[in-house]
């Protein structure tokens, strides 16, 4: 799926019971914004999509919007709705402005996907559409770059499956080499718009993943919740027969 940035199947993964994640099902990404008629019919025949979650903000959605997939319902949820001045878009990346700076509104990011009631709400929705799926549909889900906001939404999925965290990063950091050959071309075309240099480095930071990020999202979560399971019983409301329904369907 070449035009697709950093597009995998989360599938594969073992629990911390040794159950394994169906495969063809889950799958995350960055937008579909250049999707091709030949992969959206792929999409469609090989992947069995049922649903796209789109999870970019309304401006996003409007400057660079999902090419269609036959048959495929789509699904938007603006996961930082309510968050100002510290969004996850190219453009909120380039405003970021220095290096110095980079690494912290990242922390400040992931801080507020996890606090955020918007955001709650949002990976709440994101849930039920999930236990909505059909038998023999998949799902594929994205923001921008495929990085933070579905970065957690995959971590969530995995989390309520009871993956261990060492495989959880494992995915997390993936992001990083799928994404090399997409940020290269980012860069080259922000320093061709007239970026300076220090702008640049910020940006090549934002437009990476780093562990320290995925750190702060589950540091918030523990200092607020207690832990990862009391947060997804009281803000994303995965009830036990909900928990258990989704280990019915999406593990072996």
């Amino acid at each position: 799926m070449s035009t697709i940035t950093n597009f995998r199947d989360i599938g594969g993964i073992k629990n911390r019971h040794g159950e394994q994640l169906v495969t063809n099902t889950f799958f995350r990404s960055g937008e579909l914004s250049a999707l091709s008629k030949e992969q959206s019919q792929q999409l469609e025949d090989h992947y069995k999509l049922g649903k796209i979650i789109d999870l970019r903000s309304e401006k996003e959605v409007a400057e660079r919007p999902d090419v269609s997939v036959p048959n495929t319902s789509y699904i938007h949820i603006d996961i930082l709705a309510a968050v100002e001045d510290n969004g996850a878009s190219m453009e909120d990346f380039v405003k970021i402005g220095s290096i110095e700076k980079s690494k912290n509104y990242m922390k400040n990011l992931y801080k507020d996907i996890a606090l955020d009631a918007s955001a709650q709400k949002g990976y709440a929705q994101f849930f039920e559409e999930i236990l909505s799926l059909k038998n023999d549909e998949s799902i594929l889900f994205h923001c921008f770059a495929g990085k933070d906001r579905t970065g957690i939404g995959a971590a969530l999925i995995l989390e309520t499956l009871e993956v261990p965290k060492t495989a959880i990063y494992t995915d997390y950091l993936l992001t990083n080499q799928l994404r090399e050959k997409e940020n290269a071309w980012l860069l080259e075309q922000a320093k061709k718009a007239g970026l300076e240099e220090h702008h640049l480095q910020a940006l090549k930071i934002a437009l990476n993943v780093d562990s320290s990020y995925l750190d702060e999202f589950y540091q918030v979560i523990n200092e607020h919740y207690g832990s990862m399971a009391d947060y997804l019983r009281r803000e994303i409301k995965i009830v036990p027969s909900m928990r258990q329904e989704l280990r019915n369907r999406f593990l072996l």
